[in-house]
């Protein structure tokens, strides 16, 4: 067995491979990033600004919480 790691540049190709692994000719094994290398991911993607507080993030994540229950 050979295991490989895969980047997929384009949804069709992972249409192939949803395909090659119904067939059982291969496995897919999702690899998941540790949260912090996630979070420095995504956090490169914020806006830099000290506009708004801790609090008011707080805030916003309670109400959104709130709403989805």
């Amino acid at each position: 067995m050979e295991t490989l790691t895969i980047e997929i540049n384009n949804p069709k190709a992972r249409r192939l491979i949803d395909d090659l692994a119904d067939l059982g000719l291969i496995s897919v094994k999702e690899e998941k990033c540790p949260w912090s290398e996630r979070w420095e991911e995504f956090s490169k993607t914020l806006p830099n600004t000290d506009s708004i507080t801790e609090e008011e993030i707080l805030e916003e994540i309670k109400v959104i919480r709130a709403n989805s229950h």
